[in-house]
């Protein structure tokens, strides 16, 4: 008899930690008795045959609302624990948590720690989540940097907390990156950066830009693509108009197939504030792309090195699979104006690559065959034996 497992998430839109459970349901599907459950569901992204409950408790505005939706999600999780009596509850981000902590009865909780903002941005308030992410019987974290601060912040015990990195099915994105481009002209004669993400603060977009527009002096045919959409794209859209880079940086929307647009690209840049895995630096890799990180916590310096190192980094480093530069600065400073010293270092990261790129394609290649760590086969190995 299959042990009954289920994914508790709040949806099955296009992101990392939905994309993990999508992963994750499909590979134990044949060892365990999988249900995903979602808060609410909306148009999903992801298609799938495992079997589906759905909470129906959307969200709402305002702060009384949003108080009754935390109490129908109560309710509505008792109903299902008690409906699908399973043995495990696998809860992925920390509303999910909440609800799955409260209601235990005599299953085994699970969770894990999908980004570092986690860590520090509290849910409701620091000392509340420690309680609640005490309270799991075993938690797996994307990253060393995210278990090891865990430990720091929530006193984490280590024998109970286990590193699961993401995983990637390399040959699928070689595939995919195959596929033709038509809705971007890509010129051989141009310098092309690429970068993919939610235009939100957290993926610092325009530091990026700002680096863009002091590269251009010593890069002519410099280009920026963005892949993503959010929040952010008015401003953003703003500073591009006011820097003059109208010709230059292209915000194009989100994509279902990014790997296409990466292989084409001679340069992935990764410019976020914070991460948890960052997914589509691996992505990059896989297709043989050069690519240029932020030092942000956490993700970076756990992909571009053999080991962890826990390196603050106050200059360039050039490592055996990429570029580390300095971490970049907090908050939304859209003033077209005002460059900060980090817009400076990663204009020279990306000066340095372009300088360099025999080199930087041949520290890529090497990379390709880095990443075959992070393959399927290891991740459901991980998850296994966590889960046991």
């Amino acid at each position: 008899m299959k042990k009954k497992l289920v994914f508790f998430i709040g949806g099955l839109n296009f992101g990392g930690m939905e994309r993990v459970v999508f992963i994750a349901s499909e590979l134990l599907k044949k060892d365990y008795d999988v249900t995903i459950v979602t808060l609410y569901q909306t148009n999903k992204d992801y298609n799938i045959d495992i079997p589906l409950y759905d909470l129906n408790v959307p969200p709402s505005l305002g702060k009384v609302n949003k108080l009754i939706d935390f109490v129908k999600r109560l309710i509505q999780t008792r109903k299902m624990k008690k409906k699908l009596q399973p043995e495990i509850v696998f809860s992925f981000g920390m509303y999910s948590n909440y609800l799955n902590v409260i209601t235990k009865r005599k299953e085994e909780i699970y969770t894990s720690i999908r980004s570092y903002d986690w860590l520090t941005k509290p849910f409701l308030t620091k000392k509340a989540d420690k309680y609640i992410m005490n309270k799991f019987d075993y938690i797996s974290s994307c990253s060393k940097q995210i278990a090891n601060d865990a430990e720091k912040y929530w006193n984490i015990p280590k024998e109970k907390n286990m590193v699961i990195y993401n995983p990637y099915d390399i040959t699928f994105i070689e595939n995919k990156a195959r596929e033709k481009v038509d809705d971007y002209e890509f010129n051989n004669e141009d310098f092309i950066l690429i970068s993919v993400g939610r235009l939100s603060e957290q993926k610092a977009f325009h530091h990026l830009i700002k680096a863009i527009a002091l590269c251009k002096t010593e890069i002519p045919s410099i280009k920026l693509i963005i892949l993503g959409n959010g929040e952010l794209h008015e401003s953003l859209h703003d500073l591009i108009n006011a820097l003059e880079l109208k010709n230059v940086v292209t915000l194009l929307g989100g994509r279902s197939n990014p790997y296409k647009y990466m292989k084409k690209s001679n340069v992935y840049v990764l410019s976020s504030l914070t991460e948890g895995f960052p997914n589509a630096l691996v992505e990059a890799m896989a297709v043989g792309t050069p690519v240029i990180a932020a030092n942000c916590k956490s993700g970076p310096q756990e992909i571009l090195f053999d080991d962890y190192k826990n390196l603050q980094i106050q200059e360039i480093i050039t490592t055996k699979y990429g570029t580390l530069v300095p971490e970049m600065s907090g908050g939304n400073n859209f003033e077209a104006n005002i460059f900060e010293d980090c817009d400076h270092q990663l204009a020279k990261g990306i000066i340095q690559v372009y300088q360099n790129y025999l080199e930087s394609k041949t520290i890529a290649n090497e990379a390709k065959t880095h990443i075959e760590r992070f393959n399927y086969n290891n991740f459901k190995e991980k998850l296994i034996k966590f889960i046991k």
